[in-house]
């Protein structure tokens, strides 16, 4: 009895290959594909987070400073200074006479 031969496994691997290197191509491109559209979206998403993150510290930036200024007009309002200035430094406001000029040169 003679034996038949069987081509070797790389061999056939290498002819299917060959044969069919345009749909090993298409393939490759579609998983190709694939993995870019899934680097894209997540770093969309990444990008996303992190902008949702920078509006809300502007949001609570935007606020203190909104409460900051109202802190500014309340303390810096003229008769709450003329008010402090006589209870706790005893001022009074100057009278005419009482003032002095100096000459600018």
């Amino acid at each position: 009895m003679k034996a038949s031969r069987v081509p070797a496994l790389v061999a056939v691997l290498f002819d299917d290959f060959r044969q069919h290197l345009v749909l090993v191509l298409l393939f490759l491109m579609v998983i190709g594909s694939a993995m870019a559209v899934i680097y894209v979206s997540h770093s969309h998403r990444l990008l996303t987070i992190e902008r949702d993150e920078l509006l809300s510290q502007r949001d609570e930036i935007d606020i203190e400073w909104r409460h900051l200024q109202i802190e500014q007009n309340t303390l810096t309002e003229h008769n709450r200074v003329e008010r402090i200035a006589q209870q706790r430094l005893d001022m009074v406001r100057a009278e005419a006479e009482q003032e002095v000029l100096v000459p600018w040169q």
